[in-house]
């Protein structure tokens, strides 16, 4: 039928793949740099995100905060941080000075000053008086513990996780859960800071969980998380939001 394409071809263009006038069509310079620009731009990407994207998890990860009762509270800030001044340190501060500012009290410990070691599991809680037979840096930190209404853990993230300094601090909360304790802790609510150098927010998959499932076995409100991406090198966290929004989640605490 006459006008119509039956060989496949472009209008103009014979089965050689010339065009009209018989030059054989061929891509310019300027296209072959144009290509292998936006060619290496893309691999160079992809080099940056596939190790987040096949290491971290598809749990969903989220900012949150939630109002007080008005009650005004004793908080303790434990940081898990051994970077004096760091992001974290920078987090837990302005969190510390929203708290104080409505009123509560509000104290930090730095785990990674205090020396306190990983629980060994011996079985052994309170059979000396204290809650851990070990006598280590956790005794300094027992009675700002015991004290306080709420909680709050600032940790960097390390390896997905939090540090180990903070770990540490969690792991020897287990006698505080044995039966028969003499001793409970007040409080009944705690709240979760953390940063780290991963733009993802599924990268803080692995501590957010962990951080959840341990409230709902203690039974504690989860009063508001906070996750601060693209943050590493020494106060980085300056001049950021997430400072301004630690300050509001104190002020409301």
């Amino acid at each position: 039928m006459s006008g119509t394409r039956t060989d496949g071809d472009a209008p103009g263009r014979g089965a050689s793949g010339h065009d009209a006038s018989g030059r054989e069509d061929r891509p310019t310079r300027r296209g072959l740099l144009f290509g292998a620009g936006a060619a290496g731009i893309l691999a160079a990407a992809a080099g940056l995100l596939v190790p987040y994207l096949a290491s971290t998890s598809p749990v969903k990860v989220e900012n949150f905060k939630s109002a007080g009762d008005g009650r005004k509270k004793r908080i303790l800030v434990l940081t898990g941080s051994a970077r004096e001044g760091g992001n974290t340190e920078l987090l837990a501060r302005a969190f510390a000075e929203g708290a104080r500012e409505a009123g509560h009290k509000a104290d930090i410990f730095a785990a990674a000053d205090a020396d306190i070691s990983a629980c060994r599991n011996c079985g052994s809680c309170w059979q000396t008086g204290g809650p851990c037979v070990m006598e280590d840096g956790f005794e300094v930190l027992r009675p700002l513990l015991e004290a306080a209404d709420m909680l709050v853990f600032a940790s960097p993230l390390y390896w997905y996780n939090f540090s180990g300094h903070i770990k540490c601090v969690m792991d020897r909360l287990y006698p505080y859960t044995r039966k028969n304790r003499p001793v409970s802790l007040a409080a009944r609510e705690a709240m979760l800071l953390m940063c780290g150098e991963s733009r993802l927010l599924r990268s803080f998959a692995g501590p957010a969980e962990a951080y959840r499932q341990m409230l709902g076995y203690l039974g504690w409100k989860d009063r508001g998380r906070l996750f601060v991406t693209g943050v590493n090198d020494f106060g980085a966290m300056r001049g950021k939001k997430a400072l301004a929004t630690a300050r509001e989640m104190g002020r409301t605490a």
